[in-house]
């Protein structure tokens, strides 16, 4: 029978209901008045760093500090680097579960909290009432950033591992590294595609998707059309070159990989990648059906019969055998 959780079946619910799925099925967009219910999840859900973890600060190129915890195994020079998906943080529930459960089989484990252009950004889920100014581009550079210390660490073997949008982000920046020994572990990743974005923005928002991503002017998209629903935000501010680097999908080669939607990557990928999907995902309902458009033979499809979206309880152990393996 499986394990049952009433506090993981509220955090459940608090973070995925009543999203509205995007019709690419990976921006839902959360109600406003979700906003304090959204913020208790933090105080109940998060968990605090153990006694096993290390906090690590490395800064960018434009002195910007990175905060991660990394879970030190002895005499063990493998590694795991765990990436969060959209406006999340490393202090929720599937990562840190994620992280310790690696930890505990003895391997060294990374998670790290994305930017989002905020000097030492805390544990908790990026706000959407803020002027949303970061740049996507940054934040797969980080993950980039992150694997360099782990490689001047003396890890031999670094393996990547990315939770829905972080997923994607993970498949971003391994195509960027030269080293196709790294094996990667998508779980449930965010399926966004050119036509399915633009039929958004424009026939449901009636936003001009196709003028702003082909403009290279810098604005506030609500200064000339409105506020938008982005990144699980509704009626949020938005820069027009945010609004590109994290919906940019016209496989603009002189920005690869900024502009290839997450299929057409792994359609090329060299690594061996383990995508995961549940059958009762609750924010990308059957989206990952589409990954049956993937024919590379370095990418396998591992659906779990009843798993969520935050693959909670059993579901999550299923998925740590198939890391494991």
């Amino acid at each position: 029978m499986r394990k049952y959780s009433i506090f993981g079946a509220l955090a459940q619910l608090v973070e995925q209901w009543p999203f509205k799925p995007f019709v690419t099925g990976s921006n839902p967009v959360r109600p406003s008045v979700l906003t304090t219910c959204f913020y208790l999840c933090i105080l109940f859900f998060s968990s605090t760093v153990t006694s096993s973890t290390t906090n690590i600060i490395i800064k960018t190129e434009d002195s910007i500090e990175l905060v991660s915890d990394l879970y030190k195994a002895e005499q063990n020079d493998s590694a795991f680097l765990i990436v969060h998906g959209a406006r999340s943080y490393k202090g929720m529930e599937i990562i840190q579960s994620l992280a310790s459960r690696l930890y505990e089989e003895g391997h060294n484990v990374l998670i790290i909290n994305l930017s989002y252009g905020i000097d030492k950004r805390e544990d908790r889920f990026l706000d959407c009432d803020i002027q949303h100014n970061h740049n996507e581009h940054q934040s797969v550079k980080e993950i980039v950033k992150w694997y360099e210390y782990l490689k001047k660490e003396g890890y031999k073997k670094i393996n990547f591992i990315g939770h829905s949008r972080g997923a994607y982000n993970v498949v971003q920046a391994l195509s960027i590294i030269d080293n196709k020994k790294i094996h990667s572990y998508l779980l449930a990743p965010t399926i966004d595609t050119y036509l399915g974005t633009k039929e958004y923005y424009e026939s449901e928002l009636n936003i001009p998707y196709e003028e702003i991503i082909k403009g290279s002017d810098n604005y506030y998209i609500k200064d000339r059309y409105g506020l938008i629903n982005f990144l699980f935000c509704e009626n949020v501010n938005v820069s027009a070159r945010t609004f590109r680097s994290y919906l940019d999908f016209s496989n603009n080669k002189a920005v690869y990989p900024f502009t290839f939607n997450i299929i057409d990557l792994l359609n090329v990928s060299e690594s061996s990648t383990i995508i995961f999907s549940g059958t009762e995902d609750e924010i990308l309902e059957d989206a990952y059906k589409k990954y049956n458009l993937i024919s590379n033979p370095n990418i396998r499809k591992v659906i779990i019969d009843g798993a969520g979206h935050f693959f909670r309880d059993l579901y999550l152990d299923e998925v740590i055998d198939v890391i494991l393996e």
